[in-house]
């Protein structure tokens, strides 16, 4: 199943390379589905871009920070990868991530992410793009530049949420009307019970009938 890809351009001269993959819970269903690396000719910096997939039940807005943060995460992990160090990253100007080595939050940038959220018919994709230096205070500017220049190709609308989907959501938007209802639902199901209980049947044929008393 194909899906949503970030393209980049590696800077002229970087060559393809491999790089060890993040490791990827697979307990919700995620899937790694395109992974891509470019090292610089003198090996001191990469660039790392890819998409991660993962089944949903529908899309809601609510959904999206959620999202966004586990994107961020895989793009720090990537950096780490290229780094061989734990790597944070934190939000920049015009939605590029500055990275830091995280034993060193205030020290020099490292490197830059960018970061994307993508569809299909049943999945989200969380993708980014990032560039890291293995040595020196940071990437190399044309480095810099394909992380700023990388885009999301082949995404999809968001997929419509099912039922349960957005009545979860409209509960979470209207507790106190969701608190009422559940009432009126639990008193509606007792009138229900108590209407529909088998009532006693009149007896005929000169018998007398429970429902008055006999003569």
């Amino acid at each position: 199943m194909s899906g949503p890809r970030v393209a980049v351009d590696p800077p002229a001269g970087w060559v393809a390379t491999e790089i060890e993959k993040p490791t990827i819970a697979g307990s919700t269903g995620a899937l790694l589905t395109t992974w891509a690396a470019h090292r610089s000719a003198a090996g001191d910096a990469a660039i790392v871009s890819g998409c991660v997939a993962t089944p949903i039940p529908g899309w809601v807005e609510d959904m999206r920070p959620a999202v966004e943060g586990r994107t961020i995460a895989l793009a720090g992990a990537s950096a780490s990868k290229i780094t061989g160090a734990p790597v944070d990253a934190r939000s920049g100007e015009a939605g590029v991530f500055a990275l830091r080595a995280t034993s060193d939050l205030v020290g020099p940038v490292i490197g830059h992410a960018r970061t994307f959220v993508g569809f299909d018919e049943g999945r989200v994709f969380t993708c980014f793009a990032t560039c890291a230096s293995t040595a020196g205070p940071g990437p190399r500017e044309e480095c810099d530049r394909s992380v700023i220049e990388a885009r999301l190709e082949g995404s999809l609308s968001p997929p419509a949420p099912g039922l349960a989907l957005r009545g979860a959501t409209w509960a979470v938007h209207h507790p106190r009307p969701t608190a009422l209802g559940a009432f009126g639902l639990v008193v509606l199901l007792g009138v229900i019970a108590v209407t529909a209980r088998r009532r006693p049947r009149s007896q005929i044929g000169g018998r007398p009938s429970p429902l008055r008393p006999g003569t």
